[in-house]
């Protein structure tokens, strides 16, 4: 009986010792996090700086489009060559 009065407290104070853990990280606060505003002339460099990224990339994007559309041309060009060129088994043989 005593065992059984032991480990039924031992359980308890196990049970009370996790809830005071527990429930004292939902309580810890955090400090706010405070955003920092960004002046107009840097948010005017900031706005430049991207409108500048966004040229260049849409400038890539156009080399891009029209190396595709070169290698498409040179890829019709020379399917075509291939379908010009009889096949080997249809020619007639040399006496």
């Amino acid at each position: 009986m005593k065992q059984r009065s032991r480990n039924s407290w031992s359980a308890l104070g196990g049970a009370v010792a996790i809830f005071i853990v527990l429930s004292a990280c939902a309580t810890a606060s955090t400090s706010p996090v405070k955003h920092k505003r960004m002046s107009t002339a840097d948010q005017s460099g900031k706005l430049h700086s991207l409108e500048k990224q966004l040229h260049e990339k849409n400038q890539r994007i156009k080399e891009l489009e029209s190396q595709l559309d070169a290698l498409k041309l040179i890829d019709q060009d020379s399917g075509k060559q291939r379908k010009s060129f009889a096949p080997l088994s249809t020619m007639i043989p040399i006496k």
